[in-house]
C-alpha cells in the first residue's frame, strides 16, 4: 500500500492474532506497530507516516 508516496506494509498475523504495519523512510529507522483489526493498522501506519514526515521536515529547517 502507498501514502504519501511513502510505500507500507499490512499483514496478518495469527500468534498473537492481529495485524502488523511498517514503513521505512530513508535516514530514518523501519517503523512497526500492531493492532486488532485491519482498519485500525492502516490508520495507525498512515498516522505514523504523517508524523515521520513532520520530524523529517522539522529536522531539515534546524540542519
Amino acid at each position: 500500500m502507498q501514502f504519501q508516496g511513502i510505500e507500507y506494509t499490512i499483514v496478518q498475523t495469527a500468534n498473537p492474532f492481529g495485524w502488523k504495519w511498517s514503513f521505512e523512510r530513508e535516514g530514518l529507522p523501519p517503523k512497526t506497530g500492531t493492532s486488532s483489526d485491519r482498519e485500525g493498522a492502516i490508520f495507525a501506519a498512515e498516522w505514523a507516516i504523517n508524523q515521520s514526515s513532520k520530524q523529517k521536515r522539522y529536522l531539515k529547517k534546524t540542519d
